[in-house]
């Protein structure tokens, strides 16, 4: 399974993944919708709405913008709050947040 995920997750840890021998253009442009989202959810304009409908339907649309911002909505309640990883988890614990002062 790696063997066939492995050049995915390369391209997708590129700064902005584009169309390739590694992702379709779909995969590229649901890799940017969601980028969009948790970096500045203010670019997802009209224009960039347009570009998705020949890749995917209206209902994907929808199901890709809910599942980003559920994902995103964890990560700023698990930063906010804190949490570590269980000490049975396969994930890293002790976590470490940054804490800074609004000016």
């Amino acid at each position: 399974m790696s063997g066939a995920v492995g050049p995915k997750e390369h391209a997708l840890f590129e700064h902005q993944p584009k169309p390739g021998a590694e992702l379709t253009e779909r995969e590229a442009l649901a890799v940017s919708l969601a980028e969009r989202i948790a970096l500045d959810p203010h670019t997802v304009t009209d224009e960039f709405f347009a570009s998705l409908k020949p890749h995917f339907t209206d209902d994907e649309i929808v199901e890709m913008v809910f599942a980003c911002s559920i994902f995103n909505w964890g990560n700023k309640f698990n930063i906010t709050m804190n949490l570590d990883s269980s000490p049975e988890s396969a994930y890293p614990t002790d976590m470490e947040y940054r804490q800074e002062e609004i000016a």
